[in-house]
């Protein structure tokens, strides 16, 4: 489980680089938008499991018990 956050940042890495990289160098508009997605899958599917909270993490204690 220690893996998921470092494949999130590659993930957010891969997401935010290839527009950059157009920008700054001649990376075609196909390749921007391929890496960009494939950035973005790989950051929900890494980042969801750790970032949602527990259930012994929410707090309780202002729900009414009945």
């Amino acid at each position: 489980m220690k893996i998921l956050p470092l494949l999130s940042l590659i993930g957010l890495a891969l997401t935010i680089t290839p527009a950059f990289s157009h920008l700054l160098f001649d990376l075609s508009e196909q390749t921007t938008f391929t890496l960009m997605a494939v950035g973005m899958v790989i950051w929900f599917a890494a980042a969801t499991p750790w970032l949602a909270p527990k259930k012994e993490d929410l707090d309780t204690s202002t729900q009414d018990h009945i």
